[in-house]
């Protein structure tokens, strides 16, 4: 198992902030620095980080119904409610990917850094599904222009697929689909559109739901809960290069295999 891997499965950080603290020569093999982020690791090697010796914790997910004035940090230097005062648990987690204080919905929480990178990073674009609803309209032909693509105020490039569902009541109540992460962002989309969210629920991420979860309510996922995850999460974790090689192996050794 890679390194980094190695350091995000034992829960103490992301698989992003495991080769920051890599990097910073913080993490010692058998008492030596190493700042080689793909290390291999063998079975006799002993990894610690502040002379704390780190072992891969057994998986813990959970998704939370995250209500409205609950923070996802793990500590808030303002004493802000945050999201772990609601579950019940000893192991050090964290939530994959953050919610707004008044943004409600699905929020996944662990103590799996390697499943939170592949859940967060850009490059998997894993699907998040919000409703929103607003006061004041965004024209058709912005709606279009934001699904290939704008620029925002700041310079940040965002895409987004944005339907407005109805006009009830004064309020316009909007689907929008995003693949990336970015803070705050469909909030600055509304502003450059000169509009304003007045609430924000996520209702689907990487194509997991609340079912009947209550607001404020939660569920450890099982693996079978976690099948319709929308990544190849339980291929990429299983298969190592060890496995591929022995793969290999058995296909050079069928007596009818041909490279060709």
């Amino acid at each position: 198992m890679r390194l980094n891997r190695y350091i995000a499965k034992s829960g103490i950080a992301s698989r992003r902030k495991a080769d920051i603290l890599i990097g910073d020569g913080l993490i010692k093999i058998n008492g030596n620095v190493v700042t080689n982020f793909g290390y291999q690791l063998k079975e006799e090697d002993i990894v610690t980080y502040k002379d704390q010796v780190l072992s891969p914790s057994n998986d813990i997910v959970y998704i939370l119904n995250k209500p409205k004035g609950y923070v996802c940090s793990n500590i808030d230097k303002f004493n802000k409610k945050t999201v772990f005062d609601l579950i019940n648990s000893d192991s050090r987690l964290f939530t994959i990917g953050r919610l707004d204080r008044d943004t409600t919905g699905v929020l996944l929480i662990t103590n799996n850094g390697d499943l939170s990178y592949k859940l967060t990073h850009p490059k998997y674009q894993i699907e998040k599904k919000y409703y929103v609803t607003s006061k004041i309209d965004i024209d058709n032909n912005d709606l279009k222009s934001l699904k290939k693509g704008v620029r925002l105020d700041d310079g940040t490039f965002v895409k987004a697929d944005l339907k407005r569902l109805q006009k009830e009541g004064g309020k316009i109540f909007w689907d929008i689909t995003l693949t990336e992460g970015k803070n705050r962002e469909i909030k600055r989309i509304f502003i450059h559109f000169k509009s304003k969210v007045l609430n924000l629920h996520r209702y689907k991420f990487a194509n997991l739901e609340l079912g009947s979860l209550k607001l404020g309510d939660y569920k450890k996922m099982k693996k079978s809960d976690l099948r319709n995850i929308g990544i190849k999460w339980f291929l990429i974790k299983t298969i190592t290069i060890s496995d591929m090689y022995r793969i290999l192996l058995g296909f050079l050794k069928m007596e009818n295999f041909r490279w060709w």
